[in-house]
């Protein structure tokens, strides 16, 4: 049902050699006929409802003269142009106007603002007009931002449901005022894996916690724009498109609940699990077995583990042992492989120990990139020089890698740090976002590629 490939970064280790890293590469792939099965889909959409959601973003508004308040804030009154919850509300509608949803398929839509309620609970997508009727109710609301409401109704409506693709998109353009919350109940959705597709909008969001209610439920997040989007940004009026294709995404995803046991000999510690590919989202260690998600047809799901080594003397021995289980909700029924055994072979001559996989190293520079572009938006107003050397690091990496919008990304931020001292908040949305975004399928050799050796001193692995 599932085919398992497991790759280290070296067959051959130094032997008598403290504090070493050895990567390894997990990759999956549904086989043919479990990737020719349809999977049920269960989605909760939590819209954020605030007041600041009715600001104009697209098309040509006149103001009116007048001016109004709304949640306690004073507004110029403008017509014409489309809001933020004008095109949320598209989006939703060209999402259930698409013919690629079924009778397996559900949908329920959950609003917040400084309260939450569900606009309309679990429905088949074939209920279009039912649909319909609660997506014009989005405009009946308004108030502050509290997302924690929102993402507590959504848990509630997706935990009970089994053999089925769950998942939550979160739409935000605000701070909220229960981060704690979020961050609390987050652990929940894991546990029930139900990923979290987080999509931010203007520049007074939290990417940070957005990343963080991606990253820990194995999902994703994007930073949309007004107008043209450059690089990893998404332009807003794309939204439509971007909601069918994670739709989309989900109904391809016929292996779920992916659950990875990893026993470790004495000595020997995993300090990271992170999924490089497609997408990349980095796991709590917090909880055996560790929960990562779902695997999708025709393409590979890659992983990548790191472990931590004392000193070893030369000699052939076993380090780890992996084991996995997961659910085929097109067949109702569970799988697992058996536990596999981790064998490392530690050598004394350091040559025989040089050789590097660079598929697998190819896939831990991606997952390091995050970790610098975070570093230098945190120094980049102390210490301007510093950030964009690391800005640098980083472009050069996904250069040799191949992403070119993360390039260019990079190279937006590090023209601004040049002229302005400084990364605006805009800025530093596009680059740490888009650092977690989708990942370059790697295979083979890179040219130019940095040594093992380089690449630690750079990223501080």
């Amino acid at each position: 049902m599932l085919n398992v490939a497991i790759t280290p970064h070296r067959e051959f280790m130094p032997a008598d050699n403290a504090g070493q890293k050895l990567f390894l590469m997990l990759k999956l792939r549904p086989t043919k006929d479990i990737a020719a099965l349809r999977p049920p889909t269960t989605f909760a959409f939590i819209i954020d409802t605030s007041g600041s959601m009715y600001e104009v973003v697209a098309g040509e508004s006149q103001p009116t003269g007048k001016t109004y308040i709304q949640d306690g804030n004073e507004y110029e009154e403008v017509a014409g142009g489309k809001s933020k919850i004008d095109i949320v509300m598209e989006s939703l509608l060209a999402l259930v106007r698409s013919g690629r949803l079924d009778g397996s398929d559900r949908v329920a839509i959950v609003q917040f603002d400084d309260k939450a309620s569900e606009v309309i609970s679990l429905t088949p997508a074939t209920q279009v007009s039912q649909l319909e009727n609660a997506i014009q109710h989005l405009r009946d609301f308004s108030g502050g931002t509290r997302m924690g409401l929102g993402l507590q109704r959504a848990l509630n409506l997706l935990s009970g449901q089994e053999m089925t693709v769950r998942r939550t998109l979160l739409f935000t353009d605000g701070q909220t005022f229960d981060e704690d919350q979020c961050r609390e109940i987050v652990s929940e959705f894991t546990k029930n894996n139900i990923p979290i597709t987080a999509l931010g909008v203007g520049e007074e969001f939290n990417e940070d916690l957005l990343s963080h209610l991606s990253d820990s439920t194995g999902g994703s997040c994007f930073y949309l724009v007004s107008g043209n989007a450059v690089g990893t940004q998404v332009s807003i009026l794309d939204l439509p498109n971007k909601i069918i294709e994670e739709y989309s995404q989900a109904q391809q995803e016929v292996i779920t609940n992916l659950a990875l046991t990893v026993k470790t000999v004495k000595g020997v510690q995993l300090t990271r699990l992170v999924r490089a590919y497609p997408t990349q989202a980095e796991f709590p260690l917090t909880q055996e077995p560790y929960l990562i998600g779902n695997a999708a047809a025709n393409d590979e799901t890659i992983f990548i583990l790191e472990f931590n080594m004392d000193s070893r003397p030369a000699s052939r021995v076993r380090i780890a042992q992996l084991g996995l289980t997961y659910d085929v909700p097109g067949q109702n029924r569970r799988g697992e492989l058996p536990p596999q055994n981790l064998v490392v072979q530690f050598v004394a001559a350091q040559a025989g120990a040089a050789q590097v996989d660079q598929e697998v190293m190819s896939y831990v520079q991606q997952c390091n990139i995050s970790n610098l572009v975070n570093q230098a938006t945190k120094i980049a107003e102390r210490d301007p020089q510093r950030a964009g050397e690391i800005l640098e690091t980083a472009r050069r990496m996904t250069v040799r890698i191949g992403n070119q919008e993360l390039s260019e990304s990079l190279n937006g931020a590090q023209e601004e740090l040049r002229k302005t001292r400084k990364i605006s908040a805009g800025t530093r949305k596009t680059v740490k976002m888009g650092a977690k975004g989708k990942t370059v399928k790697m295979g083979g050799d890179i040219n130019d590629e940095l040594s093992e050796e380089k690449m630690r001193e750079l990223t501080g692995t």
